[in-house]
């Protein structure tokens, strides 16, 4: 299922997505997680539970595979190959001289091609649930075009939790306005 909450700014989207990473703890009550306290839930399992896609794309040392990875060993090139291809970003990063073995710097992927390489990063693990924050704000038609593409094929067979101030037809999801 995919379900969008909206809301002004402030109303505690974002808030819910640190809830479900178990990022903070409730005040009172329990968030959950397939009968998981999302708090208590331990980070290599969370990389199976959630695939995270924010605004911004922060870069990690390292190559352009470790952006995908996070330096997690149990994902294999294989399935960066196909998390980057699922993304569009494959041919762009085989026309790379070191394909994916190229040291990642600020200046090798426009903005957009960095939204696509979030997305590649969010699949790799292969999540159950992925969660959308706000990603095609500032980018134009075209890229936005190219990223709500890898997106809709991201969310094939995953529950998707997204935050929007915008909203988009989406096939069977609901749309939750805090």
């Amino acid at each position: 299922e995919t379900v969008t909450l909206t809301g002004r700014t402030g109303a505690g989207k974002s808030t819910v997505f640190k809830l479900l990473l178990g990022l903070y703890s409730p005040d009172s009550g329990s968030v959950r997680v397939f009968g998981a306290d999302a708090d208590k839930i331990p980070s290599a399992v969370k990389r199976r539970l959630f695939g995270y896609v924010e605004q911004s794309f922060y870069l990690v040392p390292g190559t352009v595979a470790d952006q995908i990875t996070l330096w997690d060993g149990s994902i294999s090139r294989e399935q960066v190959i196909s998390a980057a291809r699922m993304a569009g970003l494959h041919e762009t990063i085989s026309r790379l001289k070191q394909g994916y073995d190229t040291p990642c710097t600020e200046t090798l992927f426009s903005q957009g091609e960095r939204q696509l390489l979030a997305v590649a990063r969010a699949v790799a693990a292969d999540p159950v649930i992925l969660l959308l924050d706000e990603i095609p704000a500032n980018l134009d038609a075209d890229t936005e075009r190219a990223v709500l593409t890898a997106l809709q094929k991201a969310a094939q067979g995953r529950t998707v939790l997204s935050i929007s101030h915008r909203l988009y037809r989406r096939n069977g999801g609901r749309y939750l306005h805090l």
